[in-house]
């Protein structure tokens, strides 16, 4: 059951990234979830979540590498970590930014992914995506 979940949403994920980017190479923007805007700038704390959650994910794995070494990760443990610091940081921003409560939608759903790319990644499930 955690196979079939955690694929579905992987498979979901990657879909919706795809659509994401044939459709700005068409000229159309499309942000989260399935908001349409053309000759719209995507709104700034959500640029802003992305940034840092680039960042927090790439001194994770700086210091991840300077303490701990060389240590092989699985893709699902790094889109488990990524999420992980996406959620983090949008909740941070959204907070600071003092935005709309209907944006935490966005928050709460990154937790839910991150929650079951966590349980998928565990040691236990891992052998289920080879």
């Amino acid at each position: 059951m955690v196979r079939i979940l955690a694929k579905f949403t992987v498979g979901i994920l990657s879909l919706w990234a795809l659509a994401f980017i044939i459709a700005e190479i068409m000229g159309v923007t499309i942000y989260f979830p399935f908001t349409i805007v053309e000759k719209q700038e995507i709104p700034y704390h959500r640029i802003t979540s992305v940034r840092l959650a680039v960042f927090l994910t790439f001194a994770y794995f700086g210091f991840r590498y300077l303490f701990f070494q060389s240590e092989k990760l699985y893709p699902i443990q790094f889109l488990e970590i990524y999420i992980k610091s996406f959620t983090i940081c949008c909740l941070f921003v959204f907070y600071t930014s003092r935005v709309e409560f209907r944006e935490y939608y966005f928050a709460l759903l990154l937790l839910i992914v991150s929650s079951i790319l966590h349980f998928a990644s565990r040691n236990k499930v891992r052998s289920y995506f080879n």
